[in-house]
Order: structure tokens, then sequence, then C-alpha cells
């Protein structure tokens, strides 16, 4: 009786611990997949903000070249 006691205890400790197992590998792929979201999202920014960066250096190039009031006529 008492061994067939400590084998369900043991049993259920299994479970228990399969069960937080797959919890917390399910967790760590969602975790994954947001980190490569991330890492998309981040790449992005990083191309847009060498695209911005580049367009206000052209433009300050063009805008040394001309007068004052040139640029103010422009607009």
């Amino acid at each position: 009786m008492v061994e067939d006691s400590k084998s369900k205890n043991l049993r259920d400790e299994i479970l228990r611990y399969k069960k937080e197992y797959w919890k917390i590998k399910g967790r760590i792929e969602e975790l994954n997949e947001q980190e490569e979201e991330l890492k998309e999202e981040l790449e992005r920014v990083r191309n847009h903000l060498s695209y911005y960066e580049s367009l206000v250096s052209d433009m300050k190039k063009d805008m040394k070249g001309r007068k004052t009031s040139n640029v103010f006529e422009r607009l």
C-alpha cells in the first residue's frame, strides 16, 4: 500500500513537471518568435533612419548652394 501511494505521488509529480516543462517550452518559443519580429522591426527602422539621414544630408547640401531668399521663394 505504501509503495502504491509513493508510486502515485511520483507519477503525479512527474505529470506536474511535464506540464510545467511544456508550458515553459511554449513560452520560450513565443519569446523566440517575438525576438525575431523585433529584429525585423529594428532592421526596418534602421533602413528608414538611413534613408531619412541621407535625405537630410542631401537637403543640407542643396541648401548650402542656394541663397536664403531662393529657398523661401520656392516654398
